[in-house]
């Protein structure tokens, strides 16, 4: 039985260039994404963050610190209480759900409402156990590591997945949930270089590389991109160029 390759041939030239063209256009803007420092705070987070957009789950992180100031506070609060405080965000009560259970797992296994044990950990140690709290994938686990204890991880997420696999880095069947894809992707990307490299891409992803209808007319990276199951049309309202009409599904 013949074995897929987990990336497309060429990757590391075409992601070496494609790092290169996505730090000159946005020069890795950090602050953008609203990542937090603290451990605790960046699980719950990225619990908010499943399967809405940064605007939405960002909106929904502040209306949950006003009405839970403290984590204690929250930790109290019964899972209907904090579900309508999620309400706008969506998903309101699996999300409520997952932040009773992660609050109590990280309770049994720290003693106290805070992850600042990671901090002492070393990055495989830390990983672990991330990926045994309710709620965190690889993706999440990795983006603790990375935003708020300064590991050299390279998360996936499904910005990074789309943007990766039209471009021609990520085989076109390749499927977003395993591991050992995450893994080879993060082994690809020099240390030095993931932060930066995550950044970008998921600015881009949000900005440009759009889950539907991208904006390939207007993208920097549109010579080096395969635009691998991105349907193309001829468009004669805009004087017959060439422009994106669908795209692959969003993954998370």
């Amino acid at each position: 039985m013949t074995v897929r390759p987990s990336l497309a041939r060429g990757a590391r030239s075409r992601l070496t260039r494609l790092d290169e063209i996505l730090e000159a256009l946005y020069q890795t803007p950090e602050e953008s994404l609203g990542n937090k420092p603290d451990p605790l705070d960046e699980v719950v987070y990225i619990i908010l963050s499943f399967q809405t957009d940064l605007a939405r789950f960002s909106a929904t992180w502040a209306r949950l610190r006003r009405a839970y100031p403290t984590w204690a506070m929250l930790d109290r609060a019964s899972e209907s209480s904090i579900a309508r405080v999620l309400r706008e965000g969506g998903l309101q009560r699996q999300k409520a759900r997952t932040l009773k259970q992660l609050f109590a797992a990280v309770k049994d296994a720290t003693g106290t409402l805070s992850l600042d044990a990671l901090r002492g950990m070393d990055t495989e140690a830390a990983e672990a156990m991330l990926l045994r709290l309710p709620g965190l994938s690889w993706k999440g686990a990795r983006c603790v590591l990375l935003y708020s204890l300064g590991r050299e991880a390279f998360p996936v997420d499904s910005n990074v997945f789309r943007v990766l696999k039209r471009i021609g880095v990520v085989p076109r069947r390749a499927v977003y949930r395993r591991r050992s894809l995450h893994d080879k992707l993060q082994e690809l990307v020099p240390p030095a270089r993931r932060r930066a490299l995550h950044i970008n891409l998921v600015v881009h992803g949000q900005r440009t590389c759009l889950p539907r209808a991208p904006r390939c007319g207007d993208c920097a990276a549109r010579p080096i991109c395969a635009m691998a199951g991105v349907r193309r049309r001829w468009d004669e309202r805009r004087g017959g160029d060439e422009v994106a009409d669908g795209t692959l599904a969003n993954a998370r």
